[in-house]
């Protein structure tokens, strides 16, 4: 039986996309499907469900994916030991990670880590923070970026703590230094779909109860865009209106309100030699913002 073969089921359930996977592995889709049908075959068992949304673990699936899951790591730690006996520092680092950490954090950080370390490799997976949470819960990913707290059972590192600002269309700032919160009661505001599960749900339900909501967008930059336009203003964190290219105000908010990220395990002594280098270069980088 092929390792390779189980890595590549590995990456299509994680992902569950042919499509995103191909993409990952630098296969063609056909090829994809293929391998998977053979490694079931092999088997002797269904491993995954193939509908027009993508493909999903049966049942046989999700319970021989731990099993699956475990061979490919200690794969990969034979590989790290037989390269290291050879003079190598070597090994693959899995992390979850969120838009704003990926644009404006992860790859600063990761162009300096591999000038120390250039043998090792990456695979990052983006998600919310639940995902990611789950993630690390299932041995999904090494490490992962969340907003602080997060769970119990994590072991965490701080990393930044950002501003929440107020964000508004050229020349429509208030005057004010700040921006006070209960204002979102009669303001245009723009808002994500999932912002209100996010980290400025309980901040805006607080301070504004139920808030103008104007319009939404799909996504952040979305946001930001609209605010640009005209369109209304919004409560967004910092980070994200780094380098933006959206000419829009900000004002911070009064009362003043911040976000916290940092990195997560499941234990800092159970990761792999690389993990651990990764975690202790992350927590120890320069100032992020």
């Amino acid at each position: 039986m092929s390792i390779k073969k189980y890595e590549i089921f590995l990456q299509t359930a994680d992902l569950g996309s042919f499509t995103k996977a191909s993409e990952m592995l630098g296969y063609t889709q056909s090829a994809i499907s293929h391998i998977i049908t053979s490694l079931e075959d092999e088997l002797g068992v269904k491993l995954l469900l193939r509908d027009r949304f993508g493909v999903r673990l049966t049942q046989e699936g999700q319970q021989l994916l731990p099993a699956i899951r475990t061979v490919c790591q200690e794969n990969q730690e034979v590989k790290r030991q037989v390269a290291q006996l050879h003079g190598l520092e070597v090994g693959q680092v899995r992390i979850g990670t969120f838009l704003s950490v990926s644009v404006h954090i992860l790859p600063a950080l990761l162009h300096g880590f591999l000038e120390q370390h250039p043998h090792i490799t990456f695979e990052l997976l983006q998600g919310s923070y639940e995902d990611i949470e789950r993630w690390i819960g299932e041995g999904r990913i090494d490490l992962g970026f969340l907003r602080l707290p997060a769970a119990a059972s994590l072991e965490t590192a701080q990393l930044l703590e950002e501003r929440i600002l107020a964000v508004f269309p050229p020349k429509a700032a208030p005057a004010q230094g700040r921006f006070p919160m209960e204002q979102l009661r009669e303001t245009a505001y723009i808002m994500r779909p999932d912002s209100l599960d996010g980290e400025l749900r309980d901040l805006v339900r607080k301070a504004a109860g139920t808030p103008r909501i104007t319009y939404s967008a799909k996504d952040d930059y979305s946001v930001i865009a609209m605010v640009a336009q005209g369109l209304g203003m919004s409560v967004l964190p910092e980070l994200l209106l780094k380098r933006s290219p959206y000419p829009v105000e900000t004002r911070e908010l009064d009362p003043p309100a911040t976000r916290r990220i940092g990195i997560a395990c499941r234990h800092v002594q159970s990761l792999s030699p690389a993990a651990r280098q990764v975690w202790q270069y992350f927590k120890n980088a320069e100032t992020l913002l």
